[in-house]
C-alpha cells in the first residue's frame, strides 16, 4: 500500500497559522500609510482605463501593455469605486465632489493618491495568502504543529515584506503562484487517494477540484503570463512520484482527462482576464511569452557592483548575487540544508510530500534558470523573481523544524530556540530601522544598506519622494519651483496644493536655458544625487546612515 499523507491534521495547525497571520496583518496595516507611490503605480492604475477603453471603443492597447495582467489592477479599482460610493453616501462632506480643486490636474493627483492607498491595502491583504500557503506547505513536509513558524520566517524576508505594500504585479504573482503550489499539493493528495479507483468526469469532487485548480492557475496567469508553468509543474510532480515507468504511464492515462479539464479551465480563465487576447488567443499567447521572456521594451542601465550596466547586458550571476546579499544569511543556510535534506529523505516521504517537494523546487528554480539561460533582460534586483522567496522560506523553515525535531535534549532545544528568536529579532530591528523602505535591505554579511550605497540599487522604486515632498510642504516657500528626479506624479500627489508649487520633471527641464529651480528633489538612482552640485543638500531621506533621497536648495541671485 502506497503511503498517502493524511492532510486532515492540518485543521488543528491551521488555527495557529491563522493567529500568526493575524499578528502579521496587524503589524503590516499599522504602517501601511507610510509607503509612497512608486514608478509603476500610476501606469498600473491607468492600465485599467486603457483596457476598458479597448473593450468599449476599440482603442488599441500598446505592445507594452497588451501582455500585462489586468485582473489585479481591475479588482483594486473596483474596490476603490465601491469605497468611494460608500463614502459619498455616508460622509458626503468628505467626498471627492466636495473637495476644492482649482483645476483638473489637482483632482487627478488626489484620485491617484486615493487609488494608490486602496491598492496598497489590497496588495498587502492579498499577500497574506502567501503566508498561509507557505505555512501549509511546511506542514505537509514536516507534519509538525510548528509550521506556524513559516509565517514569521517569510515576514522576515525584508524584500518580500517591503514589496508587499506597493508592488502591483510581482507580489500578486508570487502570492498566486505559491497558492497554486499549495492547492496543487492538496489536489495531488486527493488524486493519490483515487489512484486505484474508477474516476469519471461528472458532478463529483475530483472533477470540481480539477476545474477549480485550472481557474486558480488562470488567475495566476492573469497577473503574469508565466503563471501557466503551474500546469506543467502539476503534471510533472504527479508523474515523478511514481516508482517506475509503467506506473507513470498508467497514471498519465488514468488522469489525462482531468489534466485536460485543468487545461481548459486555465485557458478560458486566462482568455477572460486578458481582453487583448479575445480576438486571437493562440497568437496573443505566443507573442506574450516571446515578448515578456526578453522584455526588450526596457533598455535602461542598472547599478550593479558599482557600475551602470544595461539591463540587457547584465552578467548571468546578477540574480544569484542579489539573492546572496539580500536574503538573511541564516535563511540562506537553512534553505540549502533543507534542499539537501529533502533530496536525501525523498524516498522516505509520502507521495504527497514528494509531490509537494517537487512543486516547491520547480517554483524556485525553473523560471530563474530559464531567464538566465535565455539571457532575458533583468533589472530592479530580485523584484521580478519575488515568487521564489516563498519557496525558499518553505525549505528554510522545513530545515529549521527538522533540525529542532532531531534534537532530544530539551535544554539544547531551548538554547537553540532562544538563539533563533534573537536572530529573528535582529532582522526585525533592521527592518524597523529601514521602514518604510524595507525592500532596500542588504544583509549584515554584505554590510547592510550602507555598503550598498553607490554599489547596488537602493530606492529604485522612488518611495522616498513622498518623504522628501512632505519636508518641502513644511519648509519650502510658497510658489517655489521644484525639479524632480524620480516619479514626478508621486511628488505631485503628495504636494500641498495650497503651497502652489511648480513641479517639473527632470527630463523636461531645459538645461542651460532655464534658471536653477528653487529646490531639487531626487532619489538615489542613476546619477540623480549628483546634479546641481552648486546647490547644498538641505534634507536627506536617511536610513542606516545612507541617503535614499535628497532635497537641494538652489539660492537664486
Amino acid at each position: 500500500m502506497k503511503k498517502i499523507f493524511n492532510i486532515n491534521n492540518f485543521d488543528k495547525t491551521s488555527i495557529k497559522i491563522f493567529w500568526s497571520t493575524v499578528l502579521v496583518t496587524i503589524i503590516g496595516l499599522s504602517g501601511i500609510s507610510h509607503y509612497g507611490i512608486t514608478w509603476d503605480e500610476q501606469m498600473n492604475i491607468d492600465m485599467v482605463k486603457w483596457n476598458l477603453e479597448y473593450l468599449r471603443d476599440g482603442d488599441p492597447l500598446s505592445k507594452h501593455f497588451k501582455y500585462h495582467g489586468f485582473i489585479f489592477n481591475y479588482t483594486s479599482n473596483l474596490i476603490y469605486e465601491f469605497q468611494y460610493e460608500i463614502q459619498k453616501s455616508l460622509f458626503p462632506h468628505t467626498s471627492l465632489s466636495q473637495q476644492n480643486f482649482r483645476n483638473t490636474a489637482e483632482r487627478n493627483f488626489y484620485i491617484l493618491k486615493e487609488k494608490t492607498r486602496i491598492k496598497h491595502v489590497v496588495t498587502f491583504l492579498l499577500s497574506l495568502l502567501t503566508y498561509f500557503s507557505v505555512a501549509g506547505l511546511v506542514f505537509i513536509l514536516t507534519r509538525s504543529d510548528l509550521a506556524w513558524l513559516a509565517v514569521f520566517i517569510l515576514a522576515l524576508f525584508p524584500r518580500f515584506w517591503g514589496h508587499s505594500f506597493f508592488n502591483p504585479k510581482d507580489i500578486p504573482f508570487a502570492t498566486l503562484l505559491t497558492l497554486g503550489t499549495f492547492l496543487g499539493s492538496h489536489l495531488l493528495n486527493y488524486y493519490f487517494k483515487k489512484e486505484n479507483k474508477v474516476n469519471k468526469i461528472g458532478l463529483n469532487k475530483i472533477t470540481v477540484y480539477s476545474l477549480l485548480y485550472g481557474i486558480a492557475i488562470g488567475l495566476a496567469t492573469g497577473v503574469r503570463v508565466a503563471g501557466f508553468f503551474l500546469l506543467f509543474f502539476f503534471i510533472i510532480a504527479h508523474l515523478l512520484v511514481q516508482s517506475n515507468f509503467r506506473d507513470i504511464s498508467l497514471t498519465f492515462i488514468r488522469f489525462s482527462k482531468f489534466y485536460i479539464i485543468i487545461f481548459v479551465a486555465w485557458a478560458i480563465t486566462t482568455i477572460f482576464v486578458y481582453p487583448a487576447s479575445w480576438f486571437n488567443p493562440i497568437q496573443w499567447f505566443y507573442e506574450a511569452i516571446f515578448s515578456l521572456s526578453k522584455y526588450s521594451v526596457w533598455d535602461n542601465t542598472v547599478l550593479f557592483n558599482g557600475q551602470q550596466i544595461p539591463g540587457r547586458s547584465l552578467p548571468w550571476y546578477y540574480l544569484p548575487r542579489y539573492l546572496t546579499i539580500t536574503i538573511p544569511v541564516l535563511f540562506q543556510i537553512s534553505f540549502f540544508v533543507g534542499l539537501i535534506w529533502l533530496i536525501l529523505k525523498f524516498n522516505r516521504l509520502t507521495q504527497t510530500q514528494r509531490a509537494c517537494s517537487i512543486l516547491v523546487i520547480l517554483q524556485i528554480f525553473t523560471l530563474p534558470l530559464i531567464a538566465i539561460i535565455k539571457q532575458s533582460t533583468m533589472y530592479d534586483e530580485i523584484r521580478h523573481f519575488l515568487f521564489i522567496i516563498p519557496g525558499i522560506a518553505v525549505l528554510a523553515t522545513t530545515a529549521l523544524i527538522w533540525f529542532y525535531q532531531s534534537i532530544a535534549n530539551k535544554y539544547i532545544k531551548l538554547f537553540l530556540a532562544t538563539l533563533l528568536t534573537l536572530y529573528l529579532i535582529s532582522i526585525g530591528l533592521d527592518m524597523a530601522a529601514l521602514h518604510p523602505y524595507e525592500y532596500t535591505y542588504f544583509n549584515r554579511t554584505y554590510g547592510g544598506l550602507k555598503a550598498a550605497h553607490r554599489q547596488q540599487e537602493t530606492d529604485y522604486w522612488g518611495l522616498s519622494i513622498k518623504e522628501g515632498m512632505e519636508w518641502l510642504n513644511k519648509n519650502a516657500q510658497p510658489n517655489s519651483t521644484i525639479l524632480v528626479a524620480g516619479p514626478i506624479f508621486a511628488a505631485q500627489a503628495f504636494a500641498d496644493r495650497f503651497q502652489n508649487f511648480t513641479i517639473i520633471h527632470r527630463d523636461y527641464f531645459a538645461w542651460g536655458k532655464d534658471p536653477d529651480p528653487d529646490y531639487y528633489l531626487a532619489i538615489s538612482r542613476y546619477d540623480y544625487l549628483d546634479f546641481f552640485p552648486q546647490c547644498p543638500v538641505v534634507y536627506s531621506v536617511i536610513r542606516q546612515d545612507t541617503p535614499l533621497g535628497i532635497v537641494k536648495h538652489c539660492n537664486k541671485k
